[in-house]
């Protein structure tokens, strides 16, 4: 009677048992490539839907910019990561007054939003967040222009006689009857070199309402940034509040190359502006 297998057959059951092994680590692997690749692009299409509701929503124009950052170490062999990041806003109102730093809208009560801080020297130690500008389609189709402005507002008492200390011309009716009107202004940072954007009289400014950096990995497109901070791939995809958008932006997978700078690998898949039928 046989009471045991011989090394043949122990061999071959080994062998397909391996076989079996990779073909399910490999699906396996597939699995979660695929479930990734769905998920950025999910995340990206959440961003373009909610542009898009709150355009018709807040009856005011939105913006998405699509755009790839390169961030790197102190090291100065660091080749640097690619990041792709998504920078969802709003027109919310238009410069009156420009004074050095200072960017006035007496039409809006920023002091209402913003802390309000009376000190010059404080705000220029702040924190900030971006101030876009936001005039027509052209503006915000060429690329992004913004500046960094502080965290609190400045508000002080101002005359509106001339020959007064700190003299402002206002457009609103009746108010230069008056001697003195209490007013804020967002205070100008600058841009990424700390110096102060050219505003205008008249320019619309919009704020940022959603942001979104993709997952280590993927990009928007496939031109990348070479140096550090600089961004390229900038897509703006614009929503207004009666019409509907049905641009996409694509969305790629990044592999390192020999000398361990991000290229891009292959195509992940794409967001989709305003077509609910294709997520």
């Amino acid at each position: 009677m046989r009471k045991a297998f011989t090394l043949i057959e122990l061999l071959a059951v080994i062998g397909i048992v391996g076989m079996l092994g990779v073909a399910a680590a490999a699906s396996y692997g597939a699995l979660v490539t695929g479930m990734r690749d769905r998920s950025a692009c999910a995340a990206a299409t959440a961003v373009l839907r909610e542009a898009c509701e709150r355009a018709r929503i807040d009856r005011l124009p939105t913006v998405v910019y699509c755009y790839n950052v390169c961030l790197k170490e102190s090291k100065a062999d660091d080749p640097g990561r690619v990041v792709g990041l998504m920078t969802a806003i709003r027109r919310v109102g238009r410069i009156t007054q420009v004074k050095g730093r200072y960017l006035f809208d007496e039409f809006a009560d920023l002091d209402q939003s913003y802390r309000k801080v009376e000190d010059e020297a404080e705000l220029r130690e702040m924190d900030g967040f971006r101030l876009f500008k936001y005039n027509d389609e052209s503006s915000v189709q060429s690329r992004m222009q913004y500046s960094v402005v502080a965290n609190a507002v400045y508000c002080k008492d101002y005359g509106s006689k001339p020959g007064e200390e700190g003299e402002l011309t206002i457009f609103s009716g009746g108010i230069n009857n008056r001697t003195n009107f209490f007013t804020s202004a967002f205070y100008n940072l600058g841009s990424s070199d700390r110096e102060p954007s050219a505003w205008k009289v008249g320019d619309g400014y919009a704020a940022e309402f959603a942001e979104l950096q993709l997952p280590e990995g993927y990009v928007f497109g496939q031109q990348l940034p070479t140096r550090s901070g600089a961004v390229s791939e900038v897509k703006a995809i614009r929503f207004d509040p009666d019409s509907s958008s049905s641009e996409t932006v694509e969305i790629w997978m990044t592999r390192p190359n020999a000398q361990g700078v991000p290229k891009p690998a292959r195509k992940a898949g794409q967001a989709y502006a305003d077509d609910r039928k294709k997520v």
